[in-house]
């Protein structure tokens, strides 16, 4: 698994370049931006679960 610092770096990244993007130009920009905030939503939930203690 990545580290938490590796996950916000990455985090950091693609919010870069959705920002880049934005707004959409073209039908493929449009496509890209859709997965990047998909995994923006991943790498901040995995952060989330992370972060919480274990249940027990």
């Amino acid at each position: 698994m990545r580290s938490r610092e590796e996950i916000r770096n990455r985090v950091e990244e693609l919010e870069s370049t959705y920002d880049e993007q934005d707004p959409p130009s073209s039908p493929l920009e449009d496509e890209q931006e859709a997965v990047l905030l998909r995994a923006i939503e991943e790498l901040e939930w995995v952060l989330e679960e992370r972060e919480e203690p274990p249940e027990h």
